[in-house]
């Protein structure tokens, strides 16, 4: 199944209609409709904002259905990426979900001028960036951390915060969320 069809499943088994889901995440019923039919793809911020709107993780929405739930080793070939076009970014999970995980480490490929989303968001837990290669400026609350190849950042994920690629080249970072919230 794809994103949107589990997005779909989802709100349908919820009984929500495209336009409460739309309030729910302050976005247009229309682009909801093209993220269901794989027209578009959400924002990282968005996705978020739709599976905790669905009360679903994010890795449920991305992971894929044919991995087996009890196997903990990921081959390189077999990670999956899910790409948001709008904000020129891409992340895999490094991990198979499973519901008794303390933390979900997660890689992230951000191109230039790709960002998590135009607003900050928070949540519970804790948060960890390695960055592998490029450069990242990391908000947090009225903060800016300029993160380069083989700097790390720990914070409070309750803190308002987002990222943004302001460089010309492409940034890879792994990025370990506690608890995970995909």
């Amino acid at each position: 199944m794809s994103i949107g069809e589990k997005i779909k499943k989802s709100r349908n088994d919820k009984s929500l209609s495209l336009r409460e889901l739309a309030v729910k995440v302050d976005l247009s019923a229309s682009f909801l409709s093209q993220i269901e039919q794989g027209k578009a793809s959400p924002s990282i911020e968005n996705l978020k904002k739709i599976a905790t709107a669905l009360d679903v993780r994010v890795s449920y929405l991305i992971e894929d259905d044919e991995v087996q739930k009890n196997v903990d080793f990921v081959k390189k070939e077999n990670v999956k990426y899910i790409e948001s076009r709008d904000s020129n970014t891409k992340m895999a999970l490094l991990t198979v979900p499973h519901d008794e995980k303390t933390m979900e480490p997660i890689l992230y490929e951000i191109g230039p001028g790709g960002e998590s989303g135009r607003n900050s968001y928070s949540h519970s837990g804790e948060e960890f960036i390695y960055i592998t290669q490029g450069e990242l400026e990391v908000y947090i609350n009225d903060n800016v951390y300029k993160l380069r190849e083989g700097d790390s950042l720990y914070f409070k994920s309750n803190q308002q915060h987002r990222f943004k690629n302001s460089s010309k080249k492409e940034t890879k970072a792994i990025w370990v969320v506690s608890p995970p919230g995909f």
